[in-house]
């Protein structure tokens, strides 16, 4: 059994090969081992974390390796809802995020025995449930059992600019496609600190104009609800800490060495309006540094421009799929509550994610939101404006518009390649571009064949 477990071994505490398997979903492992009496510990096998519902095929999989294994117990807390999934499929014997390499007469066994054999504990309870307990002494099964590997679609990437990649949107829901889509065309595939496989792209950096956190755009291909989300707030909205987990976002922002930095974002910009300096950092040098538990999210800062208040914020590794929509909501409700103390308006919000990535794990579904909404990803209104194009005497003439309608400028020129030139610094949207390129060569063959042109809507 010195191989065992095969699925993320250096991600568990191994103590016995037989005993219990210990599921504690985002309360570090390490303080429930620690909390133990010698005399519990003795009786663990072994004990992990579950921040995802599609981790419940590994706890399966190394379980069934491992027939010593022979009572389950559930505890910690439960961000994700994944140790909910885990106690549902024992209740119930049917999950819909099992693999299905694993046969479904395997997941019945799993179920028949685990299903009377385990139970959810309370930390206090933790310890004494585990001195009361009998483990049976015959194995659960006759010998290790392994199912073929679960077969993930081979990704090819294309070539790209490799790092910042922009994308912008009014809402969350539509910038998450944006994202979603850049990652499964450029990505690079890669391993993680924690034994799995990812796709990433380097700083990504969206911008989002028009979302309210509470009225939050969720339609139907978002994989969360606004309960959800009110459920998520709290983690970045208060300096609450959850029973086992050492920090949250909102304990680091609002009570960090007894400083609640978005108080003090919010008190300098109301004695300095143009205040560079209204800064709230999560990261603690003496607790982060060779911390490979330090936070994700790094620094924010609120900056006042054309009397809106603007954040920014930056995010050194980013779960794109499972975790960015409901950060970008949690940072949209800080951004509106400076805002608030400040009495204006909210401006963009602006994320940077270095590491900007998609498990393995979610890949498929990520394509299959992708492969369902495409129609959506690229309809954004250019800030920099848009142009109406006319042919007049001789020449192209584009009259620049603001996003409010405010005629700007008129930009003239003989031909398609001199509009190109001139035209290019007011764009920023890659759609637009080619839009305004296909028009541009339209007006040129106008000109050279003294016809009409009509500009296309």
């Amino acid at each position: 059994m010195n191989d065992w477990p095969k699925y993320y071994h250096n991600q568990l505490i191994v103590n016995n090969p037989s005993g219990i398997a210990i599921v504690c979903g985002w309360t570090k492992k390490e303080l429930i081992w620690n909390n133990l009496s010698g005399e519990a510990r003795k009786k663990v096998s072994i004990i992990g974390q579950l921040y995802s519902k599609e981790g419940i095929n590994y706890i399966i999989r190394n379980i069934f390796l491992n027939p010593g294994v022979k009572a389950l117990i559930i505890t910690g807390s439960d961000l994700s809802q994944s140790l909910k999934e885990l106690s549902d499929f024992l209740d119930s014997g049917h999950s819909d995020v099992i693999h299905p390499e694993i046969p479904e007469e395997k997941q019945k066994q799993f179920f028949d025995y685990f299903s009377g054999r385990y139970k959810s504990v309370g930390l206090q309870e933790l310890d004494g449930h585990i001195l009361g307990l009998e483990i049976e002494e015959d194995d659960w099964i006759v010998s290790p059992e392994d199912f073929p590997e679960h077969r993930t679609v081979i990704v090819n990437t294309f070539p790209s600019e490799e790092t910042a990649f922009r994308v912008e949107d009014k809402k969350i829901a539509g910038a998450w496609l944006k994202v979603l889509d850049r990652i499964v065309k450029f990505g690079k595939e890669k391993m993680s600190s924690y034994d799995e496989p990812q796709r990433e792209l380097l700083n990504i950096l969206t911008v989002i104009s028009e979302d309210v956190s509470k009225d939050p755009f969720l339609p139907d291909y978002m994989y969360f609800k606004k309960e959800d989300l009110l459920n998520y707030y709290p983690q970045i909205m208060t300096d609450n800490l959850f029973e086992g987990i050492e920090y949250t976002y909102g304990s680091r922002l609002r009570n960090h060495g007894g400083i609640d930095q978005v108080r003090g974002m919010i008190d300098e910009l109301k004695r300095e309006r143009f205040s560079r300096r209204a800064v709230a950092f999560t990261w603690s040098v003496e607790k982060d540094f060779n911390n490979p538990k330090c936070p994700c999210l790094d620094i924010i800062q609120a900056i006042v421009q054309n009397d809106k208040l603007f954040l920014t914020a930056y995010f050194r590794s980013n779960d794109m799929y499972r975790a960015w929509p409901q950060n970008a909501y949690g940072l949209l409700a800080v951004q509106e509550e400076i805002a608030q103390g400040l009495g204006i308006c909210p401006g963009k919000l602006t994320i940077i994610s270095c590491s900007a990535h998609i498990y393995e794990r979610d890949l498929k579904e990520a394509r299959d939101v992708l492969s369902k909404h495409k129609d959506l990803l690229e309809c954004v209104y250019d800030p920099r404006g848009s142009f109406v194009i006319r042919v007049e005497d001789g020449e192209i003439v584009a009259k620049h518009i603001d996003p409010n309608g405010l005629e700007l400028q008129e930009i003239k020129g003989r031909n398609c390649l001199e509009m190109r030139d001139r035209l290019a610094p007011f764009i920023s949207d890659v759609a637009h571009g080619i839009y305004i390129g296909t028009e541009l060569m339209k007006a040129e063959r106008a000109l050279k064949e003294g016809t009409e042109y009509v500009q296309d809507a």
